[in-house]
């Protein structure tokens, strides 16, 4: 039996966060009913692959909720279900009649959990945005340099904790009897990624040092030291021959020393010799440009409008 069989979530979000932590939900056992908008339904449905990647096995239902005939039916699927997930705007859903203090005094023991981009008692709580401007928000564009390729915010910082939330008032039920309301920003979501930054101003894992960085090879593909501790870096000197660098392992001066050795041999090379000797050294792999096979599709837009009547 999967942890969370048994439990059922109403999934209100649109795009990628909600759905990925939904997905999630899903994938321990939990029943994911998408409540979509007719006709269009959650944007991700026109993004191609991605909507069928985060939206296997879930069902679909349509309802307009502006209409008191729609707002009816979400309650009676509301009888049914442990947790409603939505990503609204603030107050969205209070102006529909569906917010926490309607859906709990219709149903004392639902979980309400709600994803929003912006700290909602900042100056931007009201604002839309998307990763980019959640990781600027957050400090960590700065960081990095440059927009990385992956949702960092919508996943680390959206997805991940909002399932956490989650979990967390679904075992909080289990000992009180009684639902709860919970919240998840984006930005303070992140805030568990900056506490080297903040703890280490000068970051032994900003890639200056030699012995935490990508080395590119004869053939121009990289590699990765992660020779952090001691002994890897103590390992990492002696099989490239050269003891002579282990007093400068977080010294910016070996770098250059450093990259001149990794352009000796192939990556491939590289990789197969250091196999034998322990001490942090990978690929940089490629990105994978396939999506995952599902046993299960993708629900049509309003598939499961039977679970209305």
């Amino acid at each position: 039996m999967q942890p969370l069989q048994g439990i059922t979530v109403l999934d209100m979000t649109r795009l990628l966060p909600g759905a990925v932590a939904t997905m999630m939900l899903r994938k321990e056992g939990a029943e994911i009913i998408k409540v979509e908008q007719p006709g269009s339904g959650d944007y991700s449905r026109a993004m191609g692959g991605i909507f069928a990647a985060t939206n296997a096995g879930k069902k679909s239902v349509t309802l307009n909720l502006k209409e008191a005939a729609g707002r009816e039916a979400f309650f009676r699927l509301l009888e049914s279900a442990d947790v409603v997930v939505e990503s609204f705007r603030p107050g969205v859903m209070e102006r529909l009649g569906l917010g926490w203090e309607q859906l709990s005094a219709h149903k004392a023991r639902v979980i309400f959990a709600s994803l929003r981009g912006f700290p909602p008692q900042g100056p931007l709580a009201g604002m839309a945005g998307h990763d980019i401007n959640y990781l600027a928000e957050a400090g960590i564009l700065e960081l990095l340099g440059g927009l990385p390729a992956v949702q960092i915010a919508d996943i680390c910082g959206g997805s991940l904790q909002l399932v956490q939330s989650i979990l967390l008032a679904l075992l909080a039920r289990r000992h009180t009897g009684k639902g709860s309301r919970v919240e998840v920003n984006m930005v303070d979501g992140l805030d568990p990624l900056l506490l080297l930054p903040r703890a280490y101003p000068g970051n032994p894992l900003d890639g200056q040092c030699p012995c935490y960085r990508l080395y590119t090879a004869s053939d121009g593909r990289r590699i990765a030291v992660g020779a952090l501790e001691p002994k890897f870096w103590v390992s990492l000197c002696r099989a490239l021959g050269r003891e002579d660098l282990i007093a400068a392992q977080f010294s910016p001066d070996a770098v250059p020393v450093m990259e001149e050795i990794f352009l000796a041999r192939t990556a491939r090379a590289w990789c197969d010799y250091f196999r034998e000797h322990d001490c942090c050294v990978t690929p940089v792999l490629p990105l994978s440009v396939s999506l995952p096979e599902h046993r299960e599709p993708a629900p049509g837009l309003g598939e499961h409008n039977h679970l209305l009547r």
